[in-house]
């Protein structure tokens, strides 16, 4: 049987971004103090519980969720928070069947729910959309060519808000069951991801410039 590395149900999910809705997000986008005892009372404020800190900050919620807080420096902004909520590896490529069909059944699962909290998103795709969105942020799949090839991002969607600082929210699926040199053991994560918006602009026009 496949692996489960990551269990949140759907109704966990809207939890903690109910919780995640109310952030003081322009704080959050500012940085996390580099000082231990400052970083403590700064997460504290959010009813975080610091974990580690390494090319970011991960964090405890006090729903027992854990969320990355990626910045590029220490001190630096925050461009993004992460939050897996379910992922499962295959042992050999004989499983990912199942571990597509498990990964399927979660995504549909955790759309539905964020759909009742959040609403339709703007857009929702899947790697073989002609029309598949303009990933937010930097991302790890760089062109249309890498998602043909590794079929990855399998799954997005997204919503954006007119609200000052508020979060562009994906909601994402990967598999990484494909590479060039042929099938894989499947290695599926389904996460959402908060996006610093003034970041997903600033990459955008980047990327136009």
């Amino acid at each position: 049987m496949p692996a489960l590395t990551a269990d949140r149900s759907p109704d966990r999910l809207v939890a903690e971004l109910e919780r995640l809705i109310g952030v003081d997000w322009p704080t959050v986008w500012a940085g996390v103090p580099e000082d231990a005892e400052k970083r403590a009372r700064w997460c504290a404020g959010f009813d975080w519980r610091p974990l580690w800190a390494e090319a970011g900050l991960r964090v405890r919620t006090a729903l027992g969720g854990r969320l990355y807080l990626a910045s590029a420096a220490p001190g630096g902004p925050v461009t993004r928070v992460d939050h897996t909520v379910w992922s499962a590896r295959a042992r050999d490529t004989d499983e990912n069947a199942l571990v597509t069909a498990l990964a399927e059944d979660r995504w549909t699962a955790c759309l539905t729910a964020l759909r009742g909290l959040l609403g339709n998103p703007g857009r929702n795709a899947t790697w073989d959309a002609a029309d598949f969105p303009e990933l937010p942020g930097p991302g790890a799949w760089p062109d249309a060519r890498w998602r043909t090839d590794h079929q990855d991002p399998y799954r997005v969607a997204v919503w954006r808000f007119q609200v000052p600082q508020a979060p562009v929210f994906e909601l994402r699926m990967t598999l990484g069951a494909k590479a060039r040199q042929g099938p894989v053991p499947a290695n599926a994560r389904i996460g959402l991801v908060c996006h610093d918006p003034d970041h997903v602009e600033s990459r955008r026009q980047a990327r136009r410039g």
